[in-house]
């Protein structure tokens, strides 16, 4: 194959990958590349105070939920009438957290291990209820 017809199939090549660019980008009208470049606007108006509260609420419940069926789901049969009191009257979802933390501790068997055999059997039995 000589240099000249080596150069004449990459040009016939490259014109072939370029053709299909070509046709796709003139598929497209000159209002369809307006409205890909153009941002969009948001026509969202401000909340009143009624919906703030509203919305407050729903927030506030929808995060107290997780403690909530994990106290009378998950645990509701193995916790201790102490523990449910005390449980009751932490504030923040973090002193909860360690309180679900050093709940499962106090009933790990083997606690030198990185598993928690009792949380996995506990968990276990509810999936096998359920």
């Amino acid at each position: 194959m000589t240099a000249k017809s080596l150069r004449v199939s990459s040009i016939g090549l490259t014109l072939l990958l370029a053709i299909p660019l070509i046709s796709q980008d003139s598929s497209q009208t000159k209002d369809d590349k307006k409205k890909a470049a153009a941002p969009r606007e948001t026509v969202a108006k401000p909340l009143t105070e009624k919906q703030k509260k509203a919305k407050e609420a729903a927030l506030k419940k929808e995060l107290e939920t997780p403690w909530k069926k994990w106290m009378s789901e998950d645990v509701s049969y193995i916790i201790t009438d102490e523990e449910r009191k005390a449980f009751k009257r932490l504030n923040t979802d973090e002193e909860r957290e360690q309180f679900v933390e050093q709940f499962w501790l106090r009933r790990d068997p083997t606690p030198d291990t990185v598993e928690n055999e009792y949380k996995e059997e506990h968990y276990r039995r509810i999936a096998y209820a359920n």
